[in-house]
């Protein structure tokens, strides 16, 4: 879902993250000693736009980072339009085989940029396996070595570090440990353990951890221009990810909301016949895809249940349906059957299992809380 923007330059939106370990290492860096950095942390926690700002704020003419809402100087417009000639974005792109170049990923970077430019938390998928070559390496490697233009730095960051070849690594060693005075390098990563010791121990870390509801809610609201309510519910089933906060707040669905609630309320006072009879239907017809986002609604119900007080459902068009069913249950088993549905959400949507068999061992099991408690 690609903001609503009518500002060619409102590219990156002006949102704390509230990433508390980022922002206090970062804003106490002196920029004339940066360190190389490794970002790590869950997916769509903001390491990229994180370290596009960090560049932003490095390379920006004022001495503090110009207000993107405000008269941005040509620097900050040339970031915010992801332009700059001195911040250099390096993706995994797919092989090109035996005829792999120094330029040979340029045209799959252009197309992850341009995604980029229409949604700066996007995340570009290619059919193919990517990684990051030896080839870019070595062109990485030669531009920091010289003089950077119309900037007063070369800031190379590496999105998906992880993907990145062993021999590419190595390259990278000498510098990663010595760069250049005028050069940055930034790794972002979601699994650390996928760079070389070698770079890693090189690298100041810094930590990300899942963004706040609110947080969330913000940017869905003023970047995406998404609903209140629907931001609200993407958010409670973001699991901290503004990536997958904009995936579900594009496919929200009311009819799977209604779907949820009817189910969680037979699953508590009906038997077990109607339980298996209801993960048949559920999973007729339905990819793994809808499948997922069926299960984060009803996850979604029993939250609400569990959460007690009507004021803090978010689910509020449902209060009387919800109110019905928490008489029913004790919250003490409820987190359990949180639980036991983030479960069933990764074997059907990650780990390929049967959907049939998967959703009515997941129904019995709640029926089976809701009568054991």
């Amino acid at each position: 879902m690609p903001p609503k923007t009518t500002d060619p330059i409102r590219l990156l939106p002006e949102i704390a993250l509230e990433q508390s370990h980022a922002d206090s290492f970062l804003g106490s860096i002196d920029s004339g000693h940066v360190p190389s950095l490794l970002f790590t942390g869950p997916e769509g926690t903001g390491k990229e736009y994180t370290a596009i700002e960090f560049a932003r704020g490095l390379c920006c003419m004022n001495p503090a980072p110009c207000d993107l809402d405000k008269l941005p100087c040509e620097s900050c417009r040339m970031v915010s339009r992801l332009e700059h000639p001195g911040i250099h974005l390096i993706h995994p792109t797919p092989t090109q085989g035996s005829n792999e170049g120094e330029d040979g990923d340029v045209n799959d970077i252009s197309k992850v940029l341009e995604e980029k430019r229409r949604d700066i938390f996007a995340k570009y998928r290619f059919s193919k396996k990517a990684s990051i070559r030896i080839a870019r390496a070595r062109a990485v490697i030669q531009r920091a070595n010289t003089k950077p233009f119309d900037s007063p730095y070369h800031v190379f960051i590496f999105i998906d570090a992880h993907a990145m070849r062993e021999e590419a690594q190595n390259a990278l060693l000498k510098l990663v440990e010595e760069p250049p005075p005028h050069a940055i390098v930034i790794f972002t990563t979601t699994n650390p353990d996928g760079i070389l010791y070698t770079i890693r121990s090189r690298c100041q870390r810094v930590r990300f951890t899942p963004l706040k509801p609110p947080v969330i809610e913000r940017i869905l609201e003023t970047y995406y221009r998404a609903d209140a309510r629907v931001a609200k519910r993407a958010a409670a089933l973001s699991q901290g990810s503004i990536t997958r906060a904009a995936h579900l707040a594009e496919s929200f669905d009311d009819e799977e909301r209604q779907q949820a609630a009817a189910v969680a309320a037979g699953l508590t006072v009906e038997g077990e016949s109607w339980a298996i009879g209801q993960a048949l239907v559920v999973g007729k017809g339905s990819n793994r895809e809808g499948v997922a986002r069926f299960l984060d609604e009803l996850s979604l119900v029993f939250r609400d249940v569990m959460a007690g007080d009507p004021k803090l459902y978010v689910n509020q068009e449902l209060v009387k349906q919800i109110g019905a069913i928490a008489r029913q249950w004790d919250r003490a088993a409820l987190p359990g059957v949180i639980e036991r549905i983030a479960q069933a959400r990764t074997e059907i949507l990650l780990r390929n299992m049967n959907v049939d068999s998967t959703l009515t061992r997941l129904f019995l099991d709640i029926h089976r809380s809701r009568q054991a408690a």
